[in-house]
C-alpha cells in the first residue's frame, strides 16, 4: 500500500512538471510570435518597459553598489595575503560582469517586478477581465501578456548594464578607500584584463533570466482561480519558483559560456 501511494504521488507530481512545462513553452511559442502580429501593442511594451525598468533603478542600484563594495571588501583579504592589487580591477570587473551582476539584477527583478506583474495579470484574471477581453475577440496574450514579456526582457538588460556600471564604480571607489589602490590602477587592471566574452556572456544570462521571470509571472498570473487569496498566492509562486529557475539557469549557463 505505501508503496503504490508513494508512486502515486510520484506519478501525480511528475505529470504536474510536464504540465508546467509545456504551458511554460507553448506561452513561449504565443510570446515571441506576437511581435509578428497586427494586434500586437506596442504601446504597451513601451509604457510597462517604462514602468518596469525605471521603478526598479533605485532599487536595483542601490544594490549593486552594495555588492560592488563587498565584492572588493572581500577580496581584501586576499590581496593583503598575497600581494596582488594589480588584480583587483578584473577580479571586481570579472566577477560582476560574468556572474554576481545578471544573478543579482535577475533575483531582484523577480522579487520587484515578476511579483507585481503575477499579481497584476491574476488580479484581471480574477475579476474575468481576460475573460472579457477573449469574448470580444481580443488575443489577451497578443495585446496584453506579450508586451508586458517582451518589456521585461528589455528592461532586465538594460538595469544589467546600468547596475554593472554601478557595481564596477563602487567597487573602483571600495578599492581606493580600504585597500590604497588608485583609481588608474584600478581601471587599467580592469581594461586589459576583463575581456568582451565576459559582457556578452552576463548580457546571455540577464536574457534567459528575463525570460524566465516573463513566462513564470505571466503563467502564474493567467492560471489562477479564486479571489484575492489566489493573486497574493500567484505572486508569491511567481517570485518562488522563479529565484530557483534562476539559480538554475545560472548553474547551467557557467558551464556553457
Amino acid at each position: 500500500m505505501n508503496g503504490e501511494s508513494a508512486l502515486g504521488w510520484v506519478g501525480r507530481h511528475v505529470l504536474g512538471f510536464t504540465s508546467e512545462v509545456g504551458a511554460l513553452l507553448l506561452l513561449l511559442l504565443r510570446v515571441a510570435r506576437a511581435p509578428f502580429s497586427r494586434t500586437f501593442e506596442w504601446k504597451e511594451l513601451l509604457r510597462q518597459t517604462r514602468a518596469f525598468g525605471v521603478e526598479s533603478l533605485v532599487v536595483l542600484g542601490s544594490t549593486a553598489a552594495l555588492v560592488g563594495g563587498i565584492l572588493v571588501i572581500q577580496a581584501g583579504l586576499y590581496v593583503r595575503r598575497l600581494g596582488v592589487q594589480e588584480l583587483v580591477g578584473w577580479a571586481a570587473g570579472f566577477g560582476i560582469l560574468r556572474d554576481v551582476g545578471p544573478l543579482v539584477a535577475g533575483l531582484v527583478f523577480s522579487g520587484r517586478v515578476g511579483s507585481r506583474n503575477a499579481a497584476e495579470l491574476a488580479s484581471m484574471a480574477t475579476r474575468d477581465q481576460l475573460l472579457g477581453l477573449r469574448a470580444v475577440g481580443v488575443d489577451s496574450v497578443t495585446t496584453l501578456v506579450a508586451p508586458r514579456a517582451h518589456a521585461m526582457v528589455v528592461s532586465l538588460v538594460a538595469l544589467y548594464f546600468i547596475g554593472s556600471v554601478i557595481s564596477i564604480a563602487t567597487a573602483g571607489g571600495t578599492a581606493a578607500a580600504l585597500l590604497h589602490i588608485g583609481w588608474p590602477d584600478f581601471w587599467r587592471s580592469f581594461v586589459e584584463r576583463t575581456r568582451l566574452a565576459d559582457l556578452a556572456s552576463g548580457t546571455l544570462k540577464s536574457v534567459l533570466f528575463a525570460m524566465a521571470v516573463a513566462l513564470i509571472s505571466c503563467h502564474e498570473g493567467l492560471s489562477v482561480s479564486g479571489g484575492a487569496v489566489a493573486v497574493g498566492e500567484a505572486a508569491k509562486k511567481s517570485v518562488v519558483t522563479s529565484a530557483l529557475v534562476i539559480v538554475i539557469l545560472d548553474l547551467v549557463a557557467a558551464q556553457v559560456f
